[in-house]
Order: C-alpha cells, then sequence, then structure tokens
C-alpha cells in the first residue's frame, strides 16, 4: 500500500469515526436544518487554514471554475448523508449497526454501479466480499430487540 493512500485512509476513517460519535451526540432536541448549518459553518472554517497545505496553483476564480457541476451532486449527497445520520440516530439507531448497515448497502451499490456503469472488472474475491456485505445487512437487520 502506497504512504499517501494509507495516510489519505487514516484521515478518513478518523474523519467517519469522529463524525458518527458526534452526530450521535447532537442534543435531541437541536433543530435538524440548524444543525446541517452550523456543521457547514464550522466545517467551512476548518477548511480555510487547509490552503496552508494545499495552496491555490491558480487564480481563485479559475480554480473555481474548474470545480464543475459534480460540486452540487456532492452537496446534495453531503445534507442527504448529514439529515439521514442525524435523523437515524434520533429513532434509536445505534453506533454499532447504523453505519454498518449503511456501508453495506453502499458498498454493494457501489459494485454493482462500478460494473454497470464503469465497466469495472468484479473479480471473484469482490464478489465474496458483495455476499458477505449482504449477509451482514441481512444479520444486522434482523432481531431488533438487541438494540
Amino acid at each position: 500500500m502506497k504512504m499517501g493512500f494509507a495516510l489519505a485512509m487514516a484521515v478518513a476513517i478518523t474523519g467517519q469515526v469522529l463524525y458518527h460519535l458526534m452526530q450521535k451526540q447532537v442534543a435531541p432536541g437541536a433543530h435538524p436544518v440548524l444543525a446541517l448549518i452550523a456543521f457547514y459553518l464550522g466545517a467551512a472554517a476548518l477548511s480555510l487554514p487547509l490552503f496552508l497545505l494545499f495552496p491555490l496553483q491558480a487564480p481563485l476564480a479559475q480554480a473555481a471554475g474548474e470545480l464543475g457541476g459534480a460540486v452540487w451532486g456532492v452537496a446534495v449527497a453531503i445534507v442527504l448523508i448529514e439529515l439521514g445520520f442525524l435523523l437515524a440516530y434520533r429513532a434509536g439507531a445505534t453506533l454499532s449497526s447504523a453505519f454498518v448497515l449503511s456501508a453495506s448497502v453502499v458498498t454493494a451499490a457501489l459494485l454493482i454501479i462500478g460494473m454497470m456503469a464503469f465497466k469495472e472488472a468484479v473479480s471473484l474475491k469482490q464478489f465474496a466480499g458483495l455476499v458477505l456485505c449482504l449477509a451482514g445487512i441481512w444479520l444486522l437487520s434482523g432481531n431488533r430487540a438487541a438494540h
């Protein structure tokens, strides 16, 4: 595994763990839309100093123009993810199952989308992983009394 990839994955995994711990801690009475706005304002403030690590290579207007329409797709995805987990935790989802359940479904969906839309090859090992994901979904969705 390349060091850059390992570091990127460590950052992403740390962020996901922190994300779910903090989402679970949002006060039950906090307004969900106000919470989303506060999340994004905080994220924007924390993102600005990252320009020191990743300086612009072109003028700001040009760099912004290169972002393209995918930014709006990612923005919609972020809102859906944030709101979905906030509401799931408020509805009683547990840390031990909410993310695992969603990640398993997302893994299965992306494997299928990768094959169909991007012509990505799927190995027998990956197919076995998909079967395990589906088995995990089945195991996690059963026995609701344990939650």
